[in-house]
């Protein structure tokens, strides 16, 4: 009875270390299939997002420096005649009286007026080379006159000529010359930084559906279409005019983006419709309806070498002698357009060129050659579709109609920005950058948080937190009149933020339900798992039936003995 008792105890005991030793692997095991099968997620900096996005880190403000240089004559003749420092300290009180009327909210163009010195309108003294002027500081040059006007030359400089020659009639024309130069500035800064989501998306609409979204580059494509063969055209001198016409424009728009520059040609390039005829003036017309078709997908090849950067497309199309000359006009006997083309917003333009007789017939010289002079209006065009595209601002076109005497803004060579748009464009790119990074940011942080099963890796979050960086480091720059580094620094933080927010790993676990998740581990586990809380509890029922018989076979064994 000993031996049967001995073996059952060691069989007892055996049992119960196969048990344990099976739910120990089970116990140890579950932290490591946790581990393995868990969604990993590093920790973004939402509350460093939630500050951003309120502008409560940092409000972007942007210094310009105006120098006031008054006529040295009028200050000699009399000595009762105001000084440059008489208007500073007026224009500050100014300043001031329009903040209190705005609710005491600052201008975002943080305009600081300086006194400087005179200037000699007989001579070059006192005038500030422009060379040696940075982005944000400008000079208003003021003297008497007999009608109050402002000329604003190219190059950071304006001229103000003052009719009445005291001090309320001088801070009257600063101003009124401010507003038009940077007034309308100011209010676009304002929209873009603006917290409200539905403001924000008007702006979007109305103000920004032609321009192109920022890029460090971009790529423009200039292309010749030709109807068919039958109109001569072999060539035409298109890096001759790029030399010309657009060096100039890209050279100083080098410090916002850069360019790289092809061109193509191809023939037998038709319609996908047939223009209209207007017979009592003898000529094909299109109507602005059929501008949107104009484009023939389908057959024209319009792709580009392999490039990463955004493309600008410029076409130039030549219509086949059939449909020469081919004009836009809304209807028959209607005018037709001045320069014979076309914006397409963020894509690029179209302009077409119609042949003479002489050239369709053969019967001038080079007939075959489209030359420099034949595509000088055509390129003018193009410059300007690519200022529109660009975002560079006209200045002379946002001037306010209030004004209450004339102000010339005077342009450029070929259609390059002033130094006045080129600033312009840089605060104002600035501004979007910052916009758009803090945009992206936070819809990856929204994205993250709904989305449980999400991953988020850590080169994720370096790439988020370097980007709030680099929003901190334009933001300063811009506080420092840095309008130049500000634009690079934004920039990065851009490129960061989309970098993030399209990265492929993010995607891996994006649509996972719990539904999918019962689907795979419950074939594995429900086989496994009921034997071996069967056997558990069978166990435990053992050792509580034991507890209870244990006293009671001990008195019986000792009675037999």
């Amino acid at each position: 009875m000993a031996a049967d008792r001995n073996s059952m105890a060691a069989n007892d005991k055996t049992r119960r270390m196969v048990i344990l030793s099976v739910w120990a692997v089970v116990l140890l095991g579950l932290p490591l299939w946790w581990n393995t099968t868990r969604v990993y997620r590093a920790e973004l900096p939402y509350e460093s997002i939630k500050k951003w996005k309120q502008w409560e880190t940092c409000q972007p403000k942007f210094p310009i420096r105006v120098n006031l240089h008054l006529s040295e004559a009028e200050q000699q003749q009399n000595g009762n005649n105001p000084t440059s420092s008489d208007v500073t300290q007026g224009l500050i009180r100014r300043v001031q009286e329009l903040n209190t009327a705005h609710g005491g909210k600052g201008s975002l163009l943080a305009i600081e007026f300086i006194a400087s010195e005179p200037w000699a309108r007989s001579s070059d003294k006192g005038i500030t080379d422009p060379a040696s002027v940075i982005p944000g500081t400008y000079d208003f040059y003021i003297s008497p006159s007999n009608v109050t006007h402002a000329s604003i030359r190219s190059q950071r400089q304006g001229f103000i000529e003052v009719q009445t020659w005291n001090t309320e009639n001088i801070i009257d024309a600063i101003v009124e010359a401010s507003d038009a130069v940077f007034g309308s500035e100011e209010k676009t800064i304002r929209q873009l930084l603006d917290t409200n989501e539905d403001s924000h998306g008007v702006r979007k609409v109305q103000d920004q559906l032609k321009t192109v979204k920022y890029a460090p580059g971009y790529q423009l494509t200039f292309s010749l279409f030709s109807g068919d063969a039958s109109n001569g055209v072999r060539e035409w001198k298109m890096q001759e005019v790029i030399h010309a016409y657009l060096a100039p424009f890209i050279k100083t728009m080098s410090t916002v983006s850069k360019f790289t520059i092809e061109s193509q040609i191809q023939h037998y390039a038709s319609l996908a419709f047939t223009p209209q005829m207007d017979h009592g003036l003898q000529e094909h017309y299109l109507t602005p309806d059929a501008l949107p078709n104009f484009i023939n997908a389908a057959e024209w090849s319009l792709a580009s070498t392999v490039s990463s950067l955004p493309s600008l497309n410029f076409l130039t199309y030549v219509p086949k002698p059939s449909e020469t000359p081919l004009v836009i006009k809304t209807g028959p006997s209607a005018p037709k357009s001045s320069t014979n083309s076309f914006l397409i917003p963020r894509w690029g333009g179209v302009a077409i060129l119609n042949r003479n007789t002489d050239r369709i017939n053969g019967t001038e010289e080079h007939p075959e050659l489209i030359t420099v002079k034949d595509l000088e209006p055509v390129m003018r065009v193009f410059l300007t579709q690519l200022r529109d595209l660009m975002g560079v601002t006209d200045l002379s076109m946002t001037t306010q109609s209030s004004s209450s005497f004339p102000i010339i803004f005077h342009k450029a060579l070929n259609e390059a920005p002033t130094t006045w748009e080129l600033d312009n464009l840089l605060r104002r790119r600035s501004a979007e950058n910052l916009v758009d990074s803090l945009a992206t940011i936070s819809s990856l942080a929204q994205l993250v948080r709904d989305t449980p099963n999400m991953v988020v890796l850590d080169h994720i979050q370096k790439d988020v937190t370097e980007a709030l960086q680099d929003i901190g480091r334009s933001c300063e720059h811009l506080s420092r009149q840095e309008y130049v580094e500000a634009l690079a620094a934004s920039r990065d933080g851009l490129v960061k933020s989309e970098t993030a927010f399209f990265d492929p790993t993010m995607v891996s676990m994006l649509y996972f339900p719990d539904e999918h998740k019962y689907a795979i581990y419950m074939p594995l586990f429900v086989p496994i798992s009921v034997p071996l809380l069967m056997s558990l509890l069978r166990e435990v029922k053992r050792l509580k039936e034991k507890k209870k018989q244990g006293p009671a076979g001990e008195g019986q064994v000792q009675s037999q003995s």
